[in-house]
């Protein structure tokens, strides 16, 4: 009796096994890569700093990247974005130069600031007007001027699947990001000119972002 019995649970968690990995091969296939794409919406990116002595925003809209999301299981979304240093703008030629130099963000040695995502977590889904609503917060790693340390951004996401009338922006399903996060200079070596940071420059940048995607 006992080695039937053992025979027996050995198939029951071996079974068992199996279902799961079947769960996690299931939504491996059902996420779907998504690129960020300006044919469906102006990728954009601003950035504002409110500091005693001066006020500025600036905007940037060389952004590339890619994402996996499955809308049934957002909290393993992963992928990549990018902006590029010198797509940085704040009006002002000559503030943006400065900007660009080896004092403040150094575009020739790290062109670009990357954010990898690693997954959503405190996600949040509904219906607003035909259209699957998610908030969330995106977590992963943020590189900014040769630092890269963890990061979380309060995303809003805006998933609208392929039909006829999308069809005429992109192909494929779309998905609309907005984001807002916070980045300490001193957290990433920013250090900008002596007495700048605290009086013509805020010591934190506050960052929005809008961005648009088709798989």
């Amino acid at each position: 009796m006992i080695r039937p019995l053992i025979s027996m649970i050995f198939l029951v968690a071996i079974a068992s096994s199996s279902y799961a990995g079947m769960g996690s091969v299931r939504s491996r296939e059902e996420a779907k890569i998504f690129a960020l794409n300006d044919a469906v919406g102006q990728n954009s990116i601003t950035f504002m700093s409110e500091a005693p002595m001066e006020k500025f925003t600036g905007t940037a809209d060389k952004i590339s990247g890619s994402f996996a999301m499955d809308w049934q299981n957002l909290e393993v979304t992963s992928g990549k974005i990018s902006v590029l240093v010198r797509s940085m703008k704040t009006a002002i030629a000559r503030r943006d130069e400065h900007m660009y130099s080896s004092v403040w963000l150094d575009a020739d040695q790290y062109p670009e600031i990357v954010f990898e995502i690693s997954g959503l977590n405190d996600v949040s889904t509904t219906v607003k007007n035909g259209k699957n609503v998610a908030t969330a917060m995106a977590v992963g790693m943020f590189s900014c001027h040769g630092v890269t340390k963890p990061l979380s951004a309060s995303v809003t996401l805006t998933y609208v699947p392929e039909n006829e009338e999308t069809k005429k922006r992109a192909p494929g399903d779309l998905v609309m990001i907005t984001a807002s996060f916070d980045v300490v200079l001193k957290d990433f070596n920013i250090t900008g000119k002596i007495g700048l940071i605290g009086s013509s420059v805020e010591e934190v940048m506050h960052i929005r972002a809008s961005m648009y995607a088709n798989s």
